[in-house]
């Protein structure tokens, strides 16, 4: 067969409809076109017509839209006619989409390295190789780790997935489970856990070195079966409870750290209250009314401390007693911890096990479960199955409904302005605006964030979720296409805790 390559006006070569229906003619290849031209020639075939594409439907079309004059073509002499013709010109262009490869994610990100290291920076690179900046700094990060190469190349991994892994690079443990969650689906499940556990000991480790320069060790906090006690609980030998400051001089003590939410106003003063808006005013600084209490409130900030709580790691050792202990030496009736055998001491240590780690995993789901919903609820319109849902809810579960706090999250996941009292009037205005296919989005939205605020607290994945309303709402958003956590999981389940 006869070639030669020669300089065509692109709008002068004659094409056929291709293969692939959508020639993806976006903006950034466009772009790439008109400043670089075609850099892979286009072939074409002789005809009495004139030259036929038979390769590259594609950069023809871009050509054409960024006004390049000539592309390079590979001309070739055709050896069949009519439907001979046809059927060569559909099985090679089938063979040149279905085998063609491009760059798999580690080498565009050592494109990018290596045009950072050339003295290019991201701006630079994302203009000239007309990709977001985003990625391009992503792709810089993932080049710079070793561990998080290796992994792309053999898992296949996603360039965020890849840029997490990096993250995580110097513990080991983090990342082979991102790794295996990657493979899993529940890849942003581990991350978000991973990302808590890390801020939480960044927060803590201030604390535990200065309760190191005063000799303190800091502990876990003890369950029921452990031999430690919080000194809170304990007694001494009259009865009396123990004092945790004075506990400090016996050679049992430690401590373990518990987080505390601390509520601020905006004039420095600490306010005795909890997450609910309870408040114990100052003496002097009490609201005048109910308005204003509301607004004192929303004005409040809130901060987290960890403090330390004290604990005794060998109460009988040290002379101290708790409550069991303290009436059956009074002569009432009850089952002391030295009572139970290793088995159950055994069965209460792999429960409050689980009770923490569920705990944390739990609050990580959260995180991941809403900005996930967030997402999902850009839709136009609403899900197949989305009536029946809301039916069975409204008649199941009607309060969701009515959910003040589900209301205002559903606000947030919409784009709209939370109440500072009562429900969003702005979501409320979206909705009075969107057709009939949006508003029902943005009923389903309500709904779930309602089951959100009422039925996913922090202790309801402990309930048995085949026959509450947490356990239908997270097996409802499986059939939504959301992947649930090993937590979630076994909230859904008939498993308790």
């Amino acid at each position: 067969m006869n070639t030669t390559i020669t300089e065509v006006a692109p709008g002068d070569l004659l094409t056929d409809r291709n293969v692939r229906e959508d020639l993806q003619l976006n903006k950034e290849f466009v772009a790439s076109v008109k400043d670089h031209g075609v850099l892979v020639p286009i072939v074409a075939v002789k005809t009495d017509d004139g030259l036929r594409v038979r390769f590259g439907h594609r950069r023809t079309a871009a050509a054409v839209q960024a006004g390049r004059a000539t592309v390079p073509v590979v001309v070739v002499e055709s050896t069949t006619d009519g439907d001979d013709e046809a059927v060569e010109r559909l099985l090679t262009q089938h063979a040149e989409n279905t085998h063609r490869s491009g760059l798999t994610t580690t080498e565009d990100a050592k494109v990018a390295q290596q045009l950072s290291l050339l003295g290019l920076s991201a701006t630079q690179i994302a203009r000239r190789t007309h990709t977001k900046k985003a990625q391009v700094e992503a792709g810089i990060k993932l080049a710079e780790s070793e561990l998080a190469t290796k992994a792309t190349e053999r898992y296949d991994l996603t360039l965020e997935q890849a840029v997490t892994v990096a993250e995580f690079e110097d513990d080991p443990e983090v990342a082979k489970a991102l790794i295996v969650a990657a493979q899993k689906g529940q890849f942003e499940h581990v991350a978000q856990r991973a990302r808590q556990d890390r801020e939480r000991a960044q927060a803590q480790a201030p604390v535990i070195a200065a309760l190191a320069e005063q000799g303190i060790d800091v502990v876990q906090r003890p369950g029921h079966s452990d031999p430690g006690e919080v000194v809170a609980w304990l007694r001494d030998s009259t009865g009396e409870r123990l004092d945790p400051v004075a506990h400090g001089q016996c050679p049992g003590h430690a401590v373990y750290l518990h987080e505390v939410e601390i509520y601020t106003e905006p004039d420095g003063t600490v306010l005795d209250a909890d997450r609910w808006g309870n408040v114990d005013w100052p003496e002097g600084k009490e609201p005048a009314d109910d308005a204003e209490a509301e607004a004192r409130w929303e004005a409040v900030t809130v901060t987290t401390e960890w403090q330390p709580q004290a604990v005794c790691i060998d109460p009988a050792a040290n002379g101290h007693l708790t409550d069991s202990q303290w009436w059956d030496k009074q002569g009432r009736a009850g089952k002391s911890a030295a009572d139970k055998t290793d088995a159950q001491r055994e069965a209460e240590k792999k429960a409050r096990k689980l009770v923490i780690e569920n705990n944390k995993a739990w609050k990580a789901a959260r995180e991941v479960r809403q900005q996930w919903l967030a997402k999902y609820l850009t839709r136009k319109s609403p899900p197949t199955g989305a009536g029946e849902f809301l039916a069975v809810t409204l008649t199941r579960h009607s309060g969701v409904a009515n959910s003040t706090g589900g209301n205002n999250l559903a606000a947030e996941w919409f784009g709209a302005k939370r109440a500072d009292y009562g429900s969003s009037t702005e979501l409320a205005k979206l909705a009075d605006k969107a057709n009939d296919k949006r508003a029902m989005v943005i009923a389903l939205g309500v709904i779930l964030a309602g089951y959100e605020s009422d039925h996913c607290t922090d202790n309801a994945w402990r309930s048995d979720g085949t026959a509450n309303a947490t356990g239908r709402y997270l097996r409802y958003l499986q059939t939504l296409g959301y992947t649930v956590s090993d937590v979630e999981e076994f909230a859904a389940s008939k498993k308790t805790a």
